[in-house]
């Protein structure tokens, strides 16, 4: 409750009447009762009035990942952010209230956005949900801070030598909507192992959740295996991984034990071995391929269906593409010059894209088609352009708009995947021969973060 009595929903009420109705257009997807519990959970709401309160310091870290092209002032003008009485900002203030506002409030609406919606779309295998988990990094600005904090990859110089800080992030997707369902992000020392261990909790019960052969500890497939749940796992093998064989199946699979190794019974002595099936296979001109799969029943799951389940894996490495390139608007690296900046800027984003990505899977279910052949690219486009137009319309008109942008999609639809494509990687980037410009960093080289 602010100084004046005045109750904090009352404020957001008049935010999203006196603000651009583009943040209306979005009001009917996140609630801005989410937004008040966010503040009064973390402790960022604004307890005098402020040209820009936190409250729209919230919509405008959306607005920086919807806009990346844009100037943060920009973001505030085009969204007309300042309180209906104030008319003018220094630009100083802008960066003070994203600080203010911290990136807890944004961590807590991305958790709830994604717990609220994860089973809104899922795609179901008999019964299961199905869900992919795998990481990547984000470049982050060339600060001394950033650098402290998340530290680099080696380049032709050695040990934290490349151009950029990047931070890790590793994140549980449902494989159907692509929405996001959690994500845990640290420094770029930080293993993607030991991030995903804080996304297992995660996994809902009757769910099948497929792993690249990076996720290749005993632990994590121990953490996610639950008969008494229902929660299973798929995961493609490295050549050197142990089993026991115990049987033969109809359909070319083998019953097998997975047994932990001596390692991973000194860090858990209650281990225990993990029963599946392992399915071979190979594609014309690929290498041979090891699936284990803790689903052991061979007439009710075949072999050839749990292959091509295994390539659903591929939604979460489309979903990085389209936070990376596409809503990065093929930038090199985030904005923030700060860790906390980056942590903000990663949860917004995070949220955005979510923001994003319903709006698309509601548009699918009107067309009766699957999420993915909607093109994000354009989607987030046409978004963007009702955000920036639709404040000249009366508030009455957004129903219509929503309406409109849903209808309008069917423009958007891609055409059906051609699944049996094959291209091999190539690397293209050529390494520039320029001397790399450091500035003032007193860092020692090869100096690991803290």
């Amino acid at each position: 409750m602010d100084t004046d009595g005045t109750r904090l929903s009352d404020w957001i009420s008049e935010l999203f009447e006196a603000g651009p109705q583009g943040l209306a257009r979005f009001a009917a997807t996140l609630d801005p009762r989410w937004i008040e519990a966010a503040l009064d959970a973390t402790g960022s709401a604004s307890i005098r009035r402020r040209k820009l309160p936190a409250e729209q310091a919230v919509w405008l870290v959306i607005g920086m990942a919807l806009f990346a092209d844009r100037s943060i002032q920009s973001v505030v003008d085009h969204l007309s952010l300042l309180m209906p009485t104030a008319k003018s900002l220094s630009p100083s203030a802008i960066p003070q209230a994203r600080y203010r506002l911290g990136p807890e409030p944004m961590k807590w609406l991305f958790q709830k956005v994604a717990s609220a919606w994860s089973g809104e779309f899922a795609d179901v295998y008999k019964g299961y949900s199905l869900h992919a988990v795998d990481g990547t990094c984000l470049r982050v600005q060339d600060s001394d801070a950033n650098f402290e904090r998340f530290g680099k990859p080696g380049g032709r110089g050695g040990k934290n030598d490349a151009g950029y800080p990047q931070a890790r992030l590793v994140a549980l997707l449902n494989i159907g909507s692509r929405l996001l369902e959690d994500v845990a992000f640290g420094a770029y020392t930080d293993a993607e192992s030991t991030l995903a261990e804080k996304l297992w909790a995660s996994v809902p019960d009757n769910s099948l959740t497929v792993l690249d052969r990076g996720f290749s500890r005993f632990a994590t497939w121990s953490s996610l295996v639950d008969q008494e749940r229902n929660k299973h796992l798929m995961v493609r093998l490295r050549k050197t991984a142990k089993y026991d064989e115990l049987e033969e199946l109809p359909d070319g699979s083998v019953l097998v034990e997975l047994t932990p190794s001596q390692l991973a019974r000194a860090a858990d002595p209650q281990s225990a071995p993990i029963r599946g099936r392992i399915v071979a296979y190979q594609h014309p001109g690929g290498d041979p391929v090891k699936l284990f799969v803790s689903l052991v029943d061979a007439a009710q799951h075949p072999a050839a269906k749990l292959v091509a389940l295994y390539h659903e894996r591929w939604e979460v490495e489309v979903a990085f593409d389209e936070l990376k390139t596409h809503m990065l608007q093929r930038k090199e690296a985030l904005r923030s010059r700060k860790p906390d900046g980056v942590l903000q800027e990663i949860w917004g984003r995070l949220l955005t894209y979510n923001l994003v990505r319903r709006e698309m899977a509601l548009s699918a279910l009107e067309h009766d088609v699957e999420p993915n052949r909607i093109s994000f690219t354009s989607a987030m486009m046409w978004i963007r352009t009702v955000w920036l137009t639709s404040w000249r319309d009366a508030p009455g008109t957004i129903p219509k708009h929503l309406g409109n942008l849903r209808t309008s999609l069917n423009m958007l639809i891609l055409p059906e995947r051609r699944s049996e494509r094959r291209y091999p990687r190539h690397v293209k980037i050529k390494m520039s021969n320029y001397k790399r410009n450091r500035g003032k960093r007193s860092i020692p080289k090869g100096n690991p973060p803290k």
